[in-house]
């Protein structure tokens, strides 16, 4: 019994973080300017010309999860 109940938590678990990753690279994508967003399996890859250096100068750039609010 356990053994599906765990099965069932983990598949809900993924599809959530898909989820959760596809409206992050649309927020990027829409709050942020020049950059390109996309998303993975597991992670957002963000990039952009000058990337790097924007990240100093841009707070959502070090914390995107708060242009998810």
């Amino acid at each position: 019994m356990m053994e599906g109940f765990e099965a069932r938590a983990e598949t809900l678990g993924a599809a959530a973080a898909e989820r959760a990753a596809a409206r992050l690279a649309a927020a990027a994508r829409e709050k942020l300017p020049g950059v390109s967003a996309e998303a993975e399996p597991g992670r957002v890859v963000i990039s952009g010309r000058g990337l790097a250096r924007r990240m100093l100068r841009d707070p959502a750039l070090r914390w995107l999860g708060g242009l998810m609010r």
